[in-house]
């Protein structure tokens, strides 16, 4: 999927961002009561989040685990959106059930 080092690190930074960005709206809507839209985001969310640890496990295979200070921060971001993801879809489930 990814060819090199550079591809894989761009890709964790943007999907961690999408991830973030829906993550932070599916939030929003729950706390206006519209759980739809809230759902539509966090799936979005998801989506993104499952496209960061691609590249992040993509980045770890190409880097041979040796990351510049770059890399990790990019590796990192892809772990902490997939947790941010996952803490919308409790939040709406608070509210739902």
């Amino acid at each position: 999927m990814y060819q090199t080092r550079k591809e894989a690190t761009e890709a964790c930074k943007l999907e961690s961002a999408a991830a973030k960005h829906y993550s932070k709206l599916a939030n929003t809507n729950t706390a206006k009561g519209d759980y739809g839209k809230a759902w539509k985001m966090a799936d979005i969310a998801t989506v993104a989040a499952k496209c960061a640890m691609q590249a992040h496990e993509a980045l770890w295979n190409l880097s041979g685990g040796k990351l510049t200070n770059e890399e990790f921060e990019a590796f990192e971001a892809a772990e902490i959106a997939q947790v941010e993801v996952r803490k919308a879809a409790v939040n709406i489930m608070q509210f739902v059930n």
